[in-house]
């Protein structure tokens, strides 16, 4: 049952998945005739993500106000999954690690619908990025990062890297941080979405999405700060969004899970 489910589904994904990148793209070549792409692209976007969403089996409850564009949010990083959760509450475009824009067929229609690509290996790279981010933002669309750099099992965060907070520190604009949780129970009531949600581990992506798509259900839940931060110094304004979304994170707690299943082997 679960691989038919995850057969349709895939289906539905790459079906939806092609009429809203074949419109994004639509937007592009409206644009010689005076529509303002950015506006298209993030409408189109967000409306993707609510499908995806939906396809997913998701369960997501919205916690506070999504931001208005233009506007600089930061959110914990667990999975791939949390892409299609900001797609679909916000206006917004996303600062990508620049390897991402190696991968198969993924790369191309990230770059190819408005992502910024940095590569992080290369501090010269941030003013370049912090330059694209001056005109990315507008009325149309605001920007989402993740400061982990890279996706988590879940039991907290991981250390944020200050060096793209140089743009709205050097700015003062307004920070919106915000939170991102998954659960999935098994049988017993044990949330073990660190193992079919959250994305940390060496899993291939084909056989990770599959094995995600193979679910009827999950819950997610996005919470967003009323705060909004400023401050000059972008390791402070770091270390504030770190404290925030600290508080407000619900970790996916596996570790009781584990520790129950080495006692019982």
């Amino acid at each position: 049952m679960s691989t038919l489910r995850a057969t349709v589904k895939i289906i539905i994904f790459l079906a939806v998945t092609s009429f809203y990148y074949s419109v994004i793209l639509t937007g592009n070549i409206l644009g010689i005739f005076g529509i303002d792409k950015k506006a298209w692209t993030s409408f189109f976007r967000k409306r993707w993500g609510k499908a995806v969403v939906k396809i997913l089996g998701m369960k997501l409850t919205v916690r506070g106000m999504p931001p208005e564009p233009p506007f600089f949010l930061v959110s914990n990083h667990l999975s791939y999954v949390d892409v299609w959760i900001l797609f679909s509450t916000a206006l917004g475009t996303f600062i990508v690690k620049g390897d991402v824009q190696d991968w198969p067929v993924v790369g191309f229609v990230l770059k190819t619908t408005g992502m910024i690509f940095i590569d992080r290996e290369r501090k010269a790279d941030v003013t370049r990025v912090n330059e694209i981010i001056s005109s990315e933002l507008t009325p149309a669309q605001g920007i989402f990062l993740f400061p982990e750099s890279t996706t988590s099992n879940g039991e907290g965060l991981l250390p944020f890297k200050s060096p793209l907070f140089q743009y709205p520190s050097q700015t003062n604009m307004e920070v919106t941080p915000a939170s991102i949780t998954y659960r999935f129970e098994d049988d017993e009531g044990n949330n073990i979405a660190d193992k079919h949600i959250c994305w940390w581990d060496d899993t291939p992506f084909p056989n990770h999405f599959w094995n995600l798509l193979k679910l009827k259900e999950f819950q997610a839940t996005i919470t967003y700060s009323k705060e909004k931060l400023v401050h000059s110094d972008r390791k402070q304004l770091a270390k504030q969004a770190y404290e925030i979304i600290e508080e407000s994170f619900e970790p996916v707690k596996h570790s009781d899970t584990h520790a129950e299943a080495t006692s019982s082997s």
